[in-house]
């Protein structure tokens, strides 16, 4: 299960998955059926759902419809472009945690117990630099959305570990998406001096999803081409 499947790392992350001959649910606020019918055409089984992820009630619907789910990369994320003191911000806030955090909160909720009765699984939740060193650009909320997100995959990875599902995080920078076109990026702090392409925080997604990770739980992947550091 893919959430965030119509987004530019999204739509990545599933055609690599795709690509490794997995089963996929793809899943965005409208149904991303464009997406699902280009995978299906290439030989894949991709079913599209549309979901409303701050809802509670819409992701345990949407996880009752999917079926069985293995494994659950979440990458849906919305991250306004403005200052703490705009008029609207504090709306704005509560829309990203609900979207980027609680989301990820109610989906993995909603999956952990079939996925313990299955014997395991895996949960990649895609956070940000911004959530381990307050990011380059990003405002106030999408930076403590992801924040929120490095924490939830180290309190899920203790919960879900004894059950064998490895919960793990990705941490990216800028990436090349439609989220950042026409925003600055100072190359000069990437140590590749680039932004990343969305195939290469995809491929890192595909890897903890599988058989390869099977004795990680609980880690922050950073796939930022080294700006951590800076």
């Amino acid at each position: 299960m893919v959430i965030g499947a119509a987004g530019g790392i999204g739509q990545a992350t599933a055609r690599v998955l795709a690509s490794q001959a997995a089963r996929l649910v793809l899943v965005d606020r409208e149904s991303p059926a464009a997406l699902a019918a280009e995978l299906a055409a290439a030989g894949a089984e991709a079913a599209p759902f549309g979901c409303d992820v701050a809802s509670r009630a819409a992701i345990e619907d949407l996880v009752a419809q999917a079926g069985d789910v293995d494994a659950l990369v979440y990458v849906a994320a919305i991250c306004p472009w403005d200052d703490w003191n705009d008029e609207g911000w504090d709306e704005r806030f509560d829309q990203v945690i609900a979207v980027n955090l609680r989301g990820a909160v109610f989906a993995a909720r909603a999956l952990m117990p079939g996925m313990a009765k299955r014997g395991g699984g895996r949960i990649v939740l895609v956070g940000s630099l911004a959530g381990k060193m307050g990011g380059l650009i990003a405002s106030a909320h999408y930076v403590a959305s992801k924040g929120g997100l490095h924490a939830i995959v180290k309190w899920l990875a203790q919960r879900g570990g004894p059950q064998n599902i490895l919960v793990n995080g990705i941490a990216p920078a800028s990436t090349a998406t439609p989220m950042m076109e026409g925003r600055p990026v100072d190359l000069e702090r990437i140590p590749l001096r680039r932004m990343s392409q969305p195939e290469e925080v995809a491929w890192p997604a595909a890897f903890l999803c599988s058989d390869a990770a099977s004795y990680i739980c609980g880690t922050i992947l950073d796939v930022n081409g080294g700006v951590y550091m800076s």
